[in-house]
C-alpha cells in the first residue's frame, strides 16, 4: 500500500489508536484477537449471514489496521510484534475466505475461492521470500487491505449471488501482483 494511503488512513484512525493507547490495551491483543474474530466471520459467512460476518470482517480489518499503529505510539515495536501480525493476518484471511468457501455449493465457485486463497497466501509469501534473500518489495496493488476491501465491498453490497465477481477480481488481481513481485525480484537480483 502506497505511503500516502497509509498516512491518510492513520490520521482518520488516529483518536481510535489513541484511545487503545490510553487503555493501555497491547497491540498483540489487537494482533491475536484478530483469530477468533476470523473464524466467527467464517461462521456467519458459511451460514449465510453476510452482514454479521461482514461485521466481523470489519472489526478484522480495524485491528489489523491499527494495531503496528498502537505499537508505534506506544513504544512496543518488535520484530516478534511483526512476526505475529504476519501470522496472524494469513490465518485470519485464511478462515474469512472459508467461510465462504463452505458457504457455496456450486463446484466452480468453490474452485474459484480455493484459488483465491492459494494466491492471497502466494502474495504474501513472495514478498516474505524476496525480503528473505534481502530485497524489499512492496510493489503491487493487490495487499490484504485491498482484499479485504473488496470483500467487504462483496459482503456488503454484492451479496452472495454476485459475490463471486469480487472473488474474480481478487484472484486476477493476485495474479497480477505475485508476477509483478517475482519478475521485480529477478530484475533487481539479475537472476
Amino acid at each position: 500500500m502506497k505511503e500516502e494511503h497509509k498516512s491518510t488512513g492513520r490520521k482518520i484512525l488516529s483518536p481510535i489508536t489513541n484511545l487503545f493507547v490510553k487503555l493501555g490495551i497491547a497491540p498483540n491483543v489487537l494482533t491475536v484477537s484478530s483469530l477468533p474474530l476470523s473464524v466467527l466471520a467464517c461462521y456467519f459467512f458459511s451460514q449465510g449471514h453476510r452482514w454479521i460476518g461482514g461485521i466481523f470482517l470489519l472489526i478484522i480489518g480495524l485491528f489489523d489496521t491499527i494495531d503496528g499503529e498502537v505499537a508505534r505510539k506506544s513504544g512496543k515495536l518488535s520484530k516478534y510484534g511483526a512476526f505475529l501480525d504476519s501470522v496472524m493476518d494469513r490465518f485470519a484471511e485464511f478462515f474469512v475466505f472459508l467461510g465462504f468457501f463452505l458457504y457455496y455449493t456450486d463446484q466452480w465457485i468453490s474452485i474459484l475461492i480455493f484459488s483465491t486463497i492459494v494466491s492471497s497466501l502466494l502474495v504474501s509469501y513472495v514478498r516474505a521470500r524476496a525480503e528473505g534473500i534481502g530485497e524489499e518489495c512492496k510493489i503491487g496493488f493487490m495487499e490484504r487491505p485491498m482484499r479485504f476491501a473488496i470483500m467487504f465491498f462483496g459482503a456488503f453490497i454484492l451479496g452472495y449471488r454476485f459475490l463471486p465477481i469480487a472473488f474474480s477480481f481478487i484472484l486476477i488481481g493476485n495474479v497480477y501482483t505475485i508476477i509483478q513481485r517475482i519478475l521485480y525480484v529477478i530484475r533487481k537480483k539479475n537472476l
